[in-house]
């Protein structure tokens, strides 16, 4: 299965994007561009694409394969820095739709050597951006255990988070953590043995690690502020979470700039009048079971799409 080339609810994805000939996209997190080629088939020949990822390796793959394309534009960057982006490469500073496809990419899950898989053996890790200095297996190290706890209970909802931070700082402290298969059965040996899980039990904490060490989060709450700034009239805001916490957060930027608060219903305010600056467009989206059969992410993917007003 070749998950580069089958991004997670592509059609979906498109579709809900309501793509104009000759409009101005932003595909927030690249990748190895699937959800990009397929916005460029939709704008037409006046149209233009800026594309933005932190991930050195997303950088080369979008310089080899799309810069001959003059509609196309890419931006190593946070995309939690949209407006200022926008503002370098769009001289109106409007765009008419916004992508959004959080958590990890596939080629970096699928890299041993970028250190996000429990399934495969490698450095801890867990950068985006390798430029930053802090690694997983550093903050581990330097993290005290009731820090760790913390971080794995709030980002990943960790119910063994104290006995897993514990076990951890143990294996550091007898040098028996090195490698991302090291760390999955320290955690894996928290969980009682009798049980049967659905899940493999690192997922919960390979997930928090992660969210923490690139600031997920904060960064999507960032971003989701600015959408309001740059996307015009008409425009769309589309957004792919994989994880309960970003889907909430997702949730709740959509409901208060969509649902007046303490207005009665049956007062003649107009949505102007009520500071309104979206609306909600059939969300949540799931996939299909023929999706997740092509692409076994799109299991735990939602869309929430809103459109400005």
């Amino acid at each position: 299965m070749n998950l580069i080339h089958n991004p997670v609810m592509l059609n979906t994805v498109i579709k809900s994007l309501n793509i104009k000939d000759g409009g101005t996209y932003v595909d927030c997190t690249f990748g190895r561009g699937g959800h990009s080629k397929n916005i460029l088939k939709k704008i037409g020949k006046t149209g233009k694409l800026i594309a933005i990822d932190k991930d050195e390796e997303a950088r080369k793959y979008a310089l080899d394969n799309f810069s001959k394309d003059k509609r196309f534009v890419f931006e190593k960057n946070s995309f939690s820095n949209l407006v200022s982006i926008i503002e370098k490469y769009n001289e109106s500073k409007k765009v008419n739709g916004i992508l959004l496809d959080l958590g990890v990419s596939s080629p970096q899950l699928d890299n041993p050597k970028r250190g996000f898989s429990f399934m495969k053996e490698g450095p801890i890790d867990m950068r985006m951006d390798t430029k930053n200095k802090l690694t997983a297996l550093l903050w581990l190290k330097e993290e005290n255990e009731d820090a760790i706890a913390n971080i794995l209970r709030l980002y990943g909802e960790e119910k063994y988070a104290y006995k897993i931070a514990r076990s951890i700082k143990k294996a550091i402290e007898n040098d028996l953590l090195k490698t991302t298969i090291d760390l999955s059965k320290i955690i894996s040996e928290c969980y009682p043995k009798s049980k049967r899980y659905k899940k493999n039990p690192a997922t919960k904490s390979f997930q928090a690690i992660r969210i923490f060490i690139n600031k997920e989060l904060e960064e999507l709450e960032k971003i989701l502020n600015q959408c309001l700034d740059v996307i015009a009239l008409g425009g769309r805001i589309v957004v792919i979470s994989f994880h309960s916490l970003e889907d909430r957060i997702v949730k709740n930027f959509i409901n208060n700039q969509s649902i007046a608060k303490d207005v009665p219903s049956n007062l003649p305010i107009t949505n102007f009048e009520k500071k309104l600056n979206l609306k909600k467009i059939k969300i949540p989206l799931h996939a299909t079971k023929e999706e997740i059969l092509q692409n076994v992410r799109a299991r735990s993917a939602k869309i929430r799409v809103a459109e400005k007003i």
